[in-house]
């Protein structure tokens, strides 16, 4: 599996969910145990059990469908950018991380031949590279919507 596909997942994935990094001095073991008591509050029962929803608040957002979930993902496989089965959630992280690209595309901010390149220096063919660009360009991209 391609390098970029698992770290665009993790960056995704850190992006969804709302993590950040910060960038502080360090603190003494003391004075963060001291801050940790300070400024915990109770938890929320309400907020306890509630379930991470954001990939699939992304795919809702963008108008992408199990199907095209699924199918993103037979083409990864058929091209080594996923080891199969790739299981539901894998799957469905990667179409986030992909609909990112197309996204990403669309705004200028950066080309498909960046992300060609950069596929192919992490192992990708050429033929790899031009089948699953060709099905994300021609066919992933403009299947998105975006209900905002």
């Amino acid at each position: 599996m391609r390098r970029f596909v698992m770290a665009g997942m993790v960056a995704t994935a850190l992006l969804l969910a709302g993590c950040s990094s910060d960038s502080e001095p360090s603190s003494s073991p003391d004075e963060v145990a001291e801050s940790l008591a300070e400024e915990e509050p109770a938890p929320d029962p309400a907020v306890e059990g509630a379930e991470d929803t954001s990939v699939q608040d992304y795919l809702d957002e963008h108008g992408i469908t199990d199907a095209m979930v699924m199918r993103l993902a037979a083409v990864a496989e058929a091209n080594n950018y996923a080891d199969p089965p790739m299981a539901e959630p894998d799957a469905q992280l990667f179409a986030t991380v992909i609909g990112d690209h197309c996204e990403t595309v669309a705004s200028g901010e950066k080309t498909w031949d960046y992300y060609k390149e950069d596929d192919k220096s992490t192992g990708g063919t050429q033929a790899q590279v031009d089948a699953f660009y060709g099905f994300t360009q021609d066919t992933f991209c403009p299947s998105m919507t975006s209900k905002q």
